[in-house]
């Protein structure tokens, strides 16, 4: 027997059909110009009748969306004109997945989504709404969750979350969440109220200067307040964290706020990712993350199972939840001479930063405290670029137990180690620069892409070439 989705789903076909209110907004902007107001009062009418249609079509698209399922497939009816049927096959789904968010719960209503190694890399190949038991329903029947009983249980320490979160936070994320209130503010309360708040920061910066530039200073708590949001939502979305590891799946609960839970394929993981930021590197601490599609793929997800512990709680926790993916230590490294593949780049924003702040000192003296606290503050992501890529020198390399790779490499600020089956390689390909050619070290670059939504690029510097061929001889798409 087919089901609707929740009647929440109304609101969500509203939005998409949205373009349609362009209609009395330009009627009435043209006839604003005018000064017609009688000519729009006489042609309200068509507004309404917008409004009506909008909502209609709303309703129909809800009405007429149903979903089903039985041993095999998931299916789904949709289209109000034209019929759309969707059958999505169990075995295919690698991802299922329920938000409950903090605005949908007095609805009781939850987002569902399942993923498929064939759908779109932005959009799952099912998303509706339900109730939070009839998600819960289809997630279990997915599984087999009563007929496969629970093999390992994984609780993360509150220090795990909390090392977590002040690692991995950034003041990026913090920054667009501050400035996305801060516009939206201005449109719902008025430009008054949003004017407020940016002066009332900039009064709180001059006041907290201490002896730096009021812009400096601005710049430096704009920073600090957008790590402090990371920090909180991190938390928050990592609060009571379960893992339950059973025969076919891995069910992950979590969120305070937010609640989330995952039901993933355990035949469906392309790799696991254990990483390392500088800070955690020298701390001897291991994060763990798995690829896998659908899981992590908005920006609403959570990414990481098994959140920052100390080497010997991690390694147990790892082995306890993944035995098969066996770690073993790079043997293909690159040579002691290959330090500048490695830090070249770094390096040279390293020296191009000086010079130019010595330049602009010149040029503008009366801002030499700006651009010495600037050029600093600069400084600071390079440096610790140049570390990492150092770390990565004296770390990094690939290594093959069994049916499984090794890859350790950095990007970015992080350092990876990735454990690949060698079924999950798509590609690996070799290439060589000018220095690499011409300068007789018979070294590569290698590039090793895995299954993912279209593909994952690991990328491991330097390596002996002759050494690497012999190590992926059993992949056939080697380039």
């Amino acid at each position: 027997m087919y089901v609707r989705t929740h009647p929440i789903m109304i609101l969500s076909n509203l939005w998409r059909v949205f373009y349609l209110i362009i209609i009395p907004v330009l009627r009435g902007f043209v006839l604003a110009l005018q000064k017609d107001l009688f000519a729009w009062a006489s042609g309200a009418w068509i507004d309404i009748l917008i409004f009506v249609i909008m909502i209609t079509i709303a309703v129909l698209q809800w009405y007429f969306q149903t979903y089903h399922y039985d041993s095999r497939v998931i299916y789904i009816r949709s289209g109000v004109f034209i019929r759309r049927n969707t059958v999505i096959f169990w075995k295919n789904i690698s991802a299922i997945s329920m938000i409950e968010s903090f605005y949908l719960r007095p609805f009781r209503a939850c987002f569902f989504r399942a993923d498929t190694m064939g759908g779109s890399f932005k959009s799952s190949d099912l998303s509706i709404f339900l109730r939070p038991d009839k998600a819960r329903a289809i997630m279990d029947f997915s599984g087999k969750r009563a007929a496969d009983p629970v093999k390992n249980h994984y609780i993360p320490r509150r220090r795990s979350i909390l090392a977590l979160s002040v690692l991995t936070s950034n003041s990026f994320a913090g920054i667009v969440f501050i400035s996305t209130f801060v516009s939206q503010s201005g449109k719902l309360l008025g430009n008054e109220f949003s004017d407020m708040i940016i002066f009332t920061f900039e009064d709180l910066a001059r006041k907290l200067a201490f002896g730096i530039p009021p812009a400096t200073a601005a710049i430096a708590y704009v920073l600090l307040g957008g790590w402090l949001i990371g920090f909180c939502s991190t938390m928050l979305n990592y609060r009571r964290f379960v893992l339950k590891k059973r025969n076919n799946t891995i069910s992950i609960q979590s969120g305070l706020v937010t609640r989330r839970e995952y039901s993933l394929n355990i035949r469906q993981i392309n790799f696991i990712d254990i990483r390392q930021s500088v800070v955690a590197k020298i701390l001897k601490l291991f994060s763990l993350y798995i690829s896998i599609v659908g899981y992590g793929k908005h920006k609403d997800d959570i990414t990481c199972v098994i959140p920052t512990e100390k080497e010997k709680t991690f390694t147990a926790n790892r082995t306890l939840l993944f035995p098969d993916f066996v770690l073993s230590p790079p043997d293909l490294k690159s040579p002691k001479d290959g330090i500048l593949r490695f830090i070249g780049q770094p390096l040279t924003v390293c020296i191009c930063i000086p010079a130019a702040m010595g330049i602009l000192i010149f040029l503008f003296s009366s801002w030499l405290s700006f651009v010495l606290y600037t050029g600093l503050m600069l400084m600071v992501p390079c440096v610790f670029f140049l570390v990492v890529r150092i770390i990565a020198f004296r770390t990094g390399g690939i290594s093959k137990q069994g049916a499984y790779y090794t890859i350790c490499y950095s990007s970015g600020f992080s350092l990876h180690t990735v454990v690949i089956p060698g079924d999950k390689i798509v590609s690996v390909r070799f290439r060589r620069s000018l220095f690499q050619v011409y300068g007789n070290s018979k070294t590569c670059d290698l590039f090793i892409n895995t299954v993912a939504e279209g593909t994952k690029q690991h990328l491991c510097r330097n390596v002996n070439l002759e050494a690497a061929t012999k190590l992926f001889a059993d992949i056939d798409t080697v380039s």
